[in-house]
């Protein structure tokens, strides 16, 4: 997604990706909160999928039904130790997943989504039967009679009904918000407002890998693609799963440093910087609860790379700082408070006189070696992450300077190409236009003869056939040089010009041909350059000049240029239009080409052609 598209979406649909992160996030604390109350802390694993199902289940229909299904099976098998009753978590997630497997999903996302929506409304009253002590209690029925009991299941039954209709009812919703999103994306149909394209949207950012923000990078937040937030998510949803299988006293403190750390986990790359005040935060949680080294701890590390590897230039160094302060700070944690060795010393004690000189220096040596432990490990976390950021800025660098040679090269060749083809164009336009004024001139005179002098017919037929094979020999040589570099064939020269001029005469057009001075050499380049520009301007003289007068020609040899004129009178109609062809662009470009000038005029109703090609410099 562009910037500009961005900032034209409205707020809610630019941030629509984070809504169902968001709703996890309150769903787990909802249920971290409850589960403190009650004392089932068990449970947290099967919460934890159902949250990531949640979480996903826009930008990731198909991973949320997983998600989903296996926690499902956690629940059913009832692998989870203390889960209680979790028909409230079930159907609050199954109404997010299943709703987004119909929406957002494939064809067999939503098969399996309205597969889902059955067998977890079964399940859940099932359960709800089985809560209530129904099945196989014979109690019940003596206690309330049959009247009683039917009236029980009923209630039960209303209630199975109730959950699947819910559950269904969030598929079916999903299914017509997609038909509805899908007839609104017809050409012609007014656009999205702000809550339908809120609604009935999938981040396409998700299957594109674009970037999860529709902005660019800032101080706090990365650019991050939805497939990086995604995995990022899940590593830490399982870090979290391995946290709490680990551990084995489920305490409040301990089960709020495991999410805290999960959360620093999650956001590293996205954000950096709140991964690491979260990490410390989450770090001094753990010092204030007095908890022993976890193996959440090693979150510390990732953070400490993220900073180095992915951090603003401020937040690298903010993070080298909290390496050496927070090895200090652990190093002291460890002997004074978790160790062991010295139970009776605190921290108040240390703050007075009331140590005697031994235990302190054994103290000071203690925090001393685990100092330069803390430091090597998290130091090392810095330092890797650091050197990944110097590779990736120097693999950028390289495939910056690969795309600017290949962008040059790119630009070479378009002028290259754009050089020959007007070379082409400019050849096609001397020898075409040329030969086709000559056969022109010669067959209209041909005809407008044929009754007073039929035997020029013979000479003007001649003539047009000597004209179009010399241009077919010529439009030869042209395609000859498309196929090959190198030309095969003789290009005209100096020497080919009284052949040129007879041409010309033969067609009726007056020539006055006049040399001054004493010729030098010319290069094959600048002699075809000169038969070129003089043919054309014959040419043009034939066609628009006025054929009762003369064309005067001269090619006047200075002792340092040679200097060609092309001189004829111009007919009314041509001085009227005066329209610009190939042919003096031409003239001019074959000139430059050859080291020199062309300039053209119309004075009095004659029309000037003077180019200027400097001595003794060859053109091949």
């Amino acid at each position: 997604m562009s910037e500009t598209m961005a900032a034209e979406e409205p707020f809610v649909q630019r941030f629509r990706w984070a809504f169902e992160p968001i709703a996890a996030v309150a769903f787990l604390f909802l249920w971290s909160f409850v589960a403190l109350w009650t004392g089932e802390r068990g449970a947290f694993s099967a919460i934890i999928l159902l949250a990531a199902a949640l979480g996903i289940s826009r930008i990731l229909p198909g991973g949320a039904l997983a998600a989903g299904v296996f926690s499902l099976m956690l629940i059913a098998g009832q692998l989870v130790p203390g889960l209680g009753n979790p028909a409230w978590a079930l159907c609050l997630v199954g109404l997010f997943v299943f709703f987004g497997s119909s929406a957002y999903g494939s064809r067999a996302a939503r098969g399996v989504g309205l597969t889902g929506a059955f067998v977890v409304s079964a399940i859940v009253g099932f359960g709800l039967l089985a809560s209530g002590g129904i099945f196989g209690s014979a109690g019940l029925l003596g206690s309330t009679g049959v009247l009683g009991t039917m009236i029980v299941l009923g209630i039960h039954a209303v209630g199975l009904q109730m959950i699947g209709a819910l559950l269904v009812g969030a598929w079916l919703t999903g299914l017509l918000v997609k038909i509805h999103a899908e007839r609104r994306a017809q050409p012609g149909e007014r656009p999205l407002s702000g809550f339908e394209g809120w609604l009935m949207r999938r981040d396409e950012t998700a299957s594109r890998g674009e970037s999860l923000l529709p902005v660019g990078p800032s101080r706090w937040v990365r650019q991050l693609t939805m497939r990086q937030f995604a995995a990022d998510a899940l590593i830490a949803v399982l870090f979290v799963l391995l946290g709490f299988v680990s551990s084995s006293n489920s305490s409040v403190g301990e089960t709020v440093v495991v999410l805290g750390f999960g959360a620093a986990l999650s956001v590293r790359r996205l954000s950096p910087s709140a991964a690491l005040m979260i990490a410390w935060a989450t770090a001094l949680l753990q010092m204030g609860f007095g908890l022993d080294t976890l193996t959440a701890n090693v979150v510390i590390l990732a953070v400490l790379y993220a900073t180095a590897a992915y951090g603003g230039r401020i937040l690298k160094w903010v993070g080298l700082a909290s390496v050496g302060v927070g090895a200090l700070v652990a190093s002291a944690y460890l002997v004074l408070v978790n160790s062991g060795e010295f139970p009776s010393v605190g921290l108040a004690e240390l703050a007075f006189a009331g140590v005697a000189p031994g235990v302190l220096g054994r103290i000071a040596s203690q925090i001393a070696l685990y100092f330069i432990a803390c430091l090597a490990v998290l130091g090392l976390s810095w330092t890797l992450g650091l050197l990944v950021r110097t590779w990736h800025n120097a693999r950028q660098s390289r495939r910056q300077e690969a795309r600017a040679v290949d962008d040059q090269r790119a630009a070479e060749r378009t002028v290259v190409v754009e050089q020959e083809r007007n070379r082409i164009a400019r050849d096609m336009h001397d020898v075409v236009a040329h030969s086709l004024a000559v056969v022109i001139a010669q067959s209209d005179g041909a005809r407008y003869a044929r009754a007073t002098d039929p035997a020029a017919v013979d000479s003007a037929l001649s003539t047009i056939s000597l004209t179009a094979r010399e241009a077919l020999a010529d439009v030869r040589i042209l395609l000859t040089q498309l196929r090959q570099e190198q030309s095969s064939g003789p290009q005209p020269v100096l020497a080919d010009l009284g052949r040129l001029i007879e041409q010309m005469r033969g067609t009726g057009l007056s020539v006055v041909w006049r040399n001054s001075g004493t010729p030098f050499a010319l290069g094959s380049g600048a002699q075809l350059a000169v038969y070129r520009i003089i043919q054309e301007a014959l040419t043009n003289a034939l066609r628009h000049g006025d054929p009762d007068h003369r064309v005067r020609l001269e090619l006047s040899w200075e002792p340092t240029e040679l200097v060609v004129t092309v001189e004829n009178a111009v007919r009314d109609t041509a001085m009227d239009h005066g329209a610009v062809g190939h042919g003096v662009p031409g003239m001019r470009e074959r000139a430059v080409l050859a080291g020199g000038t062309l300039t053209t005029e119309s004075v009095n109703r004659r029309f000037l052609v003077t180019a200027t090609l400097p001595a003794g410099r060859p053109h091949a």
